[in-house]
């Protein structure tokens, strides 16, 4: 089998997986989603990217890679995310390894380290950062790459997400540089410690539109990483409650919204006392980050 019948095979195989989907609306977006999911899962296999995939389509796998493919595609047919199958997903152009118990980071999120590296000018500044909610890490990663002085620590409420950080961190040889620590939103901190600012990605989903998720995530992605309450607001109001007594006078926080929340997280945030609330866009021009900052 060439890389060419492996991709049309692979079409064949998936191509009535998103009928069921309902993030899937047109013929269009089930094509495209088959075509991505079936580059994604050979560029894994093949260890080579996608372009390269594409311009050698002659090459013929081998009997080893044929079986794990074809196994692959069984797996995603119950919807597993391909980046579980894989057990690898670029995020910031850097590898980020994921598996079960933790959020497939979405390009979404890199907007989070986009507005910090814009506030941040001096990108030597020894700057320390505080990742809540941190998942598989790839924020907080991100920064870390961003910042080359910088300290990061990381924080989440589940042993799974941290065990993936440190994973991830060993990975690319970063762990000098950072803290882990397995807390409950602010339980576990010491606030003594004041960072120059916080940033989180923190479950916002309301509970009404939990329904209308994709399949892969509600089958197999943490729910604890998405569900907030029929707001869709209870973590922000924590991080609005407790957060500046561990941030430095002025110090920004940094946190994702969803699109539809920018009027209630500004008014949250605003009757907190922070100042400056503004929602910033992210690359596809939807509200997604909230900045505010520290009196």
């Amino acid at each position: 089998m060439t890389i060419a019948e492996a991709v049309e095979f692979g079409k064949r195989t998936l191509a009535s997986i998103f009928d069921t989907d309902p993030q899937m609306r047109t013929n269009d977006e089930m094509e495209r989603e088959t075509n991505s999911n079936v580059y994604f899962l050979l560029s894994g296999l093949l260890k080579i990217s996608i372009p390269h995939i594409k311009f050698n389509s002659k090459i013929e796998l081998t009997a080893d890679q044929i079986k794990t493919y074809q196994n692959w595609l069984e797996r995603r047919l119950t919807f597993e995310p391909v980046q579980y199958i894989t057990g690898e997903t670029e995020f910031w152009s850097l590898p980020i390894l994921v598996g079960e118990g933790v959020l497939v980071p979405r390009q979404d999120s890199e907007s989070l380290i986009i507005e910090i590296k814009k506030h941040f000018s001096n990108i030597n500044g020894k700057y320390h950062f505080l990742d809540m909610c941190c998942g598989s890490g790839c924020i907080g990663i991100g920064l870390l790459s961003v910042f080359p002085n910088s300290t990061v620590m990381f924080s989440d409420k589940y042993s799974k997400p941290i065990a993936y950080t440190k994973k991830n961190l060993s990975k690319l040889n970063l762990e000098k540089r950072s803290e882990v620590i397995l807390s409950d939103m602010f339980d576990k901190l010491n606030s003594k410690e004041k960072f120059d600012a916080i940033v989180s990605n923190p479950p916002y989903i309301p509970s009404e539109e939990l329904k209308s998720l994709s399949m892969q995530i509600t089958l197999f992605e943490p729910i604890e990483a998405l569900k907030a309450g029929d707001s869709g607001l209870i973590f922000h109001e924590i991080i609005a409650r407790q957060a500046k007594k561990f941030l430095k006078p002025n110090a920004p926080l940094f946190l994702e919204i969803g699109y539809n929340q920018t009027e209630d997280v500004v008014k949250l945030f605003s009757s907190a006392r922070w100042q400056e609330p503004r929602v910033l866009p992210d690359m596809a021009g939807k509200p997604r980050v909230l900045f505010v900052r520290n009196n």
